[in-house]
């Protein structure tokens, strides 16, 4: 890389905190409803798996997004497309504080998970841009993801407690507000890099230049893990704090705190897993984080004490900083002038499938218990550190 001044190292890293904030702001609104699931179906008289169904199809929109997003961020800036996601953001999140029954909570879950769907191809596309150590950059970006894991149980008990579940639901949409207000009187994101000469004939979505990128080997790959992560990632996002209450008998305020504490290691993680891939390789990494969430889903499946649940815990939240190796591997794989258009395409992908997680668990915990639904998610990254060992054992350059 050539040398930069001063002026551009400080441009680099006001756009990258900039950025971090945003993420913060729009998984935010989202993580929000996970640790007001019991008060939802309270309010609404529905099941886990009416909850699950509806967060599935938030996810499921916001892996749609992806790769429109990226193609709108090649054709329109990505600054752009990042100040419209955080104004769907937090359009998304107020009507869905307003939802008067199941049916409008889920259809604004929907308008909510688009905003966030938005976000994160172009955001990615404009860091790579600056930056060359991509692991670790998005390691440093995913950490505004995990913060905002951190904060809200707190704010959603907090608020929830005084004010209701609605007014927790709708403080997402003020910092969506808040940031959005930020991004748009900062100069820091404006200018962009001269991008490659694009080699695909254009920004436009085509399906067949997507299922080109999909089925390269490499790529097909790196999606299949990052789905297995992801299908984990979402379930847990959206019932760990309603396991941890049924299963092992935490009071909700310690079900919440013990929540915000899986989002601590998982943040702690992010910026060293993607130090880690850089340095001693993608798979090494993914697949040792893939064996010790398996262990820690184990461990809350089989386990009741409560006393077992804080180490097992622990052990997930390890495991979901899988982000950076996985995310990195996939961009490895592309032409930078794919960055946009492909990265999406992948993130689509992996989401698309990834987001059956919630509806999955949710119906196995109301058919079959919390135990086997869990238990599930240990099975699925357990298969993925095996495919990796299989690939690696066979000499695969995957």
């Amino acid at each position: 890389m050539s040398r930069l001044t001063l002026a551009q190292l400080d441009d680099r890293y006001a756009a990258l905190g900039l950025c971090v904030g945003a993420y913060f702001a729009v998984r935010l609104a989202q993580l929000l409803v996970s640790p007001l699931v019991p008060s939802l179906r309270e309010s609404f008289g529905v099941t886990q798996g009416v909850v699950g169904v509806i967060l599935t199809g938030m996810w499921l929109v916001y892996a749609v997004a992806q790769a429109p997003s990226g193609a709108a961020g090649d054709r329109y800036g990505p600054r752009r497309v990042v100040l419209v996601a955080l104004g769907c953001t937090a359009v998304g999140a107020l009507a869905l504080a307003a939802a008067p029954s199941p049916l409008t909570f889920g259809a604004f879950a929907l308008v909510l998970g688009v905003g966030a769907g938005l976000y994160y191809t172009p955001a990615t596309a404009l860091l790579a841009d600056r930056f060359d150590d991509v692991g670790q950059v998005i390691g440093v970006h995913r950490v505004g993801s995990q913060v905002a894991g951190l904060v809200a149980p707190a704010l959603a008990t907090l608020v929830g407690a005084r004010f209701g579940w609605r007014v927790a639901v709708g403080s997402g949409a003020v910092v969506a507000a808040l940031v959005l207000g930020v991004v748009t009187v900062s100069g820091a994101s404006r200018s962009t890099p001269p991008r490659p000469a694009r080699t695909d004939g254009g920004t436009a979505v085509r399906p067949h230049a997507a299922l080109g990128v999909l089925t390269r080997p490499r790529v097909a790959f790196a999606v299949g893990l990052a789905t297995v992560g992801e299908f984990a990632s979402l379930a847990t996002l959206s019932f760990l704090p309603a396991f941890l209450v049924a299963q092992h008998g935490l009071s909700l305020p310690e079900a919440g705190a013990l929540f915000s504490g899986y989002f601590v290691v998982v943040a702690a993680l992010q910026p060293v897993s993607g130090w880690a891939a850089d340095r001693f390789g993608r798979d090494a990494v993914t697949g040792g984080l893939f064996v010790v969430g398996a262990a820690g889903y184990a461990g809350l499946a089989l386990t009741s004490d409560a006393a077992f649940a804080v180490p097992a815990v622990a052990l997930v939240g390890v495991a979901m900083a899988w982000g950076p190796p996985v995310q990195a591997r996939a961009v490895d794989a592309l032409a930078d002038a794919e960055r946009g258009v492909g990265f999406g395409t992948v993130r689509t992908s992996y989401i698309l499938v990834g987001a059956l997680g919630p509806a999955v668990v949710g119906t196995l915990a109301d058919t079959a218990g919390w135990t086997v639904g869990f238990g599930f998610l240990a099975v699925v990254l357990g298969v993925g550190a095996s495919a990796l060992a299989v690939a690696r054992l066979g000499g695969r350059a995957w």
